[in-house]
């Protein structure tokens, strides 16, 4: 990644892992398929249904066992220094009932 950001004069401040984030994501969003599974396949077919939902258990299969990764990074221009010092200002959001920031 460094040799990515830095030739354009970026600074990365954080990479976080969202794997086992993107683990459940997946497995919520499969639950949600398969409740409207009937409506969907309603509109398309059955094989669009088993595409997806094969799609969304592999990807969380994937990243449930760490074959799959989902890296975030953050980044800022070379001389910034106006960037959070941890990632507290995102639990303590989330712990008031908002959204991350």
């Amino acid at each position: 990644m460094m040799t990515v950001f830095e030739p354009q004069r970026f600074s990365i401040v954080d990479i976080e892992n969202l794997r086992p984030h993107y683990a459940r994501t997946c497995k919520d969003w499969l639950q949600n398929f398969d409740s409207v599974a009937n409506r969907v396949r309603a509109m398309y077919s059955d094989e669009f249904v088993r595409m997806w939902r094969l799609y969304l258990a592999g990807s969380s299969a994937g990243f449930q066992s760490g074959t799959l990764q989902l890296f975030q990074v953050v980044f800022t221009p070379y001389g910034n220094n106006d960037v959070p010092w941890t990632r507290e200002h995102l639990y303590r959001s989330m712990a008031a009932g908002g959204q991350p920031m």
